[in-house]
């Protein structure tokens, strides 16, 4: 993240439903940069009431999301086999590279969830526990429609690069193929039950309000994403923590299909937490 000079500072009041209101420390510029000074929280998942009687409430994923990861997994298995490379791979930090090829728009190819799927399919079979995982990102190729190109041929691809960051050279693994590409999606539930939402599902909205005042993002095709979550963030996934994040760009009038690479890492630091955004209009 590059330094900057002159910010505005400005305090957003977060209304909390299970304990007192907040009022958190913004500093910001005027078009493109962002920091939110709290220790990084994270959205692992929806949590849900259980039924008066004791019933466990179970969750349905998604079937043809869980496919897609477990050929996520497979690619990277059969990969790591043929270069004799033991799995899971040893407890250390790593950086994901992830570039998807394909003809859908951004927005039905969401960077974020898509991120997130794949990290999912890592996880436990390839990297023994995704928290290890330090930095990811993932970059979006639009493949133009031919009139003549072959209906059976598929029209969009995945490639994976996984990096030891503890080391200098180049990836542990590397693999890519034709693949039909899912993002991350919540799960059904299929014993009823009330749903209750975390009191940070919806942090991003009272985060907004003072930057929406003095921000103004340059209208571009395309921007370029950075994330830095700075903190006690060992035992945290960058995903989820951007789960809580990452939806400030949408107040701020970025939308999906705009968003063409987004990068996300995190940073063990014992003293000014923080989650820094920066904002770039173009795609490296």
């Amino acid at each position: 993240m590059k330094m900057h000079g002159s910010l505005y500072t400005d305090k957003a009041k977060v209304v909390n439903a299970f304990r007192k209101d907040e009022k958190v420390l913004l500093s910001f510029d005027s078009s493109s940069y962002f920091c939110v000074h709290e220790e990084p929280r994270e959205l692992s998942h929806d949590t849900y009431y259980e039924l008066n009687d004791g019933t466990k409430i179970e969750r349905q994923q998604s079937v043809v999301m869980m496919a897609f990861q477990e050929k996520v997994s497979m690619l990277l298995r059969a990969k790591s086999k043929s270069v004799g490379i033991p799995l899971p791979l040893p407890k250390g930090e790593y950086r994901v590279d992830i570039t998807v090829t394909t003809q859908r728009q951004a927005d039905d190819v969401p960077p974020l969830l898509v991120m997130k799927s794949v990290l999912d399919g890592i996880n436990k079979e390839i990297v023994e526990n995704d928290r290890q995982i330090y930095e990811c990102n993932i970059r979006y190729h639009y493949k133009k429609r031919y009139a003549n190109a072959s209906q059976y041929r598929s029209n969009e691809s995945l490639k994976i690069a996984l990096f030891d960051l503890g080391s200098s050279g180049g990836p542990i693994i590397e693999v890519s193929g034709d693949i039909y590409i899912v993002p991350k999606q919540s799960p059904i539930l299929r014993d009823g039950g009330d749903r209750l939402l975390t009191d940070d599902a919806d942090r991003h909205r009272y985060l907004a309000r003072p930057l929406k005042r003095k921000m103004k993002i340059a209208p571009c095709k395309s921007y370029s994403i950075e994330m830095c979550f700075t903190g006690d963030t060992d035992d945290k996934d960058i995903d989820n923590m951007a789960l809580i994040y990452y939806p400030i760009l949408g107040h701020l009038g970025i939308n999906e299909a705009q968003v063409h690479y987004l990068h996300l890492e995190k940073r063990k630091s014992t003293t000014s937490p923080s989650i820094e955004t920066q904002i770039k209009c173009k795609t490296p």
